[in-house]
């Protein structure tokens, strides 16, 4: 990747026009317009050198967001990306500061911030020293963040990370208690599914792969692995931390779950029964019970789960080809209920 830079500072931000490939030209990163004292602050900056084993043995290059004030730095690579955690109302700064020349972008999937912050690249701009995005948590609910330069293959090598947005607490429950949005049911505990299938060919190739009109491949996705929340879902998702979950009956569980693939996926719940009482952020006008559902890319459900009885429900998500339906392959995790 060849880059030209042109860079100045403002407000404390170094913003600079780059080249990428000699095919696009970015205008410069200015700084944040109608810039505010935040609420909450994230910062994020990007590694590209991360590594996923699977459960084969082998391993598939991985790109992402890592926190540049947790003091881990770039060897601490996480995947899928730290999730940023808000609380409905507040306002809220990302920002992204660039350690290598390469241009990214945030994009907060699901919010609707003004175009300058939206984090589209071509739309704004793409960042090549820092940009902080300034956005309002407006709905409690689960979304996620993820890099919109050379979107299909940028997400797919690995960088997004979970976004959600929690109720403000409210004064009449007991201290602790825990709500889906506001006014919305509690629950006890809580888990991430972000299911998603890779195509180790794609995580061969560099960040500007067919920006200059070359055909790469990229509407050819052939994925040999899938996982759930950044763990190969043929065998480590069923006990990984976090994502496998042990309750007991009578606790409710939120599940989170987001489409983070590209293909259609179904998630079956193995027995259990969800209460599905929340879609893309929003709550829905009537909840409605589920032992599996369908969705798209980027579809995100909110789904509780109360188990009366104990016993051990392995939940599967199946990718389905987009076109015949097809099964291509599956991801499992499970739930152990005492």
């Amino acid at each position: 990747m060849t880059m030209k830079h042109s860079s100045y500072e403002k407000d404390g931000e170094m913003g600079g026009g780059g080249m990428m490939g000699g095919c696009y030209t970015y205008p410069a990163s200015p700084a944040t317009p109608g810039k505010v004292t935040p609420d909450a602050f994230f910062d994020r900056g990007v590694y590209m050198d991360g590594s996923m084993k699977m459960d084969d043995g082998k391993s598939v290059r991985i790109w992402g967001f890592y926190d540049r004030a947790a003091g881990g730095g770039m060897g601490s690579k996480p995947f899928p990306s730290p999730a940023i955690r808000v609380t409905e109302g507040q306002i809220v700064h990302t920002r992204l500061v660039m350690d290598m020349m390469m241009l990214h972008t945030i994009h907060h999937h699901g919010i609707e911030p003004s175009w300058q912050n939206d984090g589209v690249g071509h739309v704004s701009w793409d960042v090549d020293r820092q940009y902080t995005y300034q956005w309002r948590a407006s709905q409690a609910g689960t979304y996620f963040y993820h890099c919109h330069t050379n979107t299909v293959l940028h997400a797919e090598m690995g960088m997004y990370g979970g976004l959600i947005v929690d109720p403000r607490p409210d004064p009449n429950d007991p201290p602790g208690t825990k709500r889906v949005f506001a006014g919305g049911p509690a629950y006890d505990l809580e888990t991430v599914w972000a299911a998603d299938e890779i195509d180790p060919r794609w995580h061969t190739l560099g960040a500007d792969a067919g920006t200059c009109g070359a055909d790469v491949g990229l509407n050819d996705l052939n994925p040999k692995y899938f996982i759930i929340t950044g763990v190969d879902g043929a065998k480590s998702a069923l006990t990984a931390p976090g994502i496998a979950v042990q309750m007991n009956r009578g606790q409710t569980l939120l599940a989170r779950y987001i489409n983070a693939g590209y293909y259609p996926q179904r998630i079956r719940f193995g027995g259990l029964t969800a209460t599905v009482v929340a879609s893309d952020g929003r709550p829905l006008p009537r909840a409605f019970q589920a032992q599996s559902l369908e969705a798209s890319s980027a579809e995100r459900y909110d789904c509780l789960f109360t188990p009366t009885q104990a016993g051990v429900f392995d939940v599967t998500v199946e990718v389905l080809h987009w076109v015949t339906g097809k099964v291509l392959g599956t991801a499992r995790t499970r739930v152990t209920v005492y």
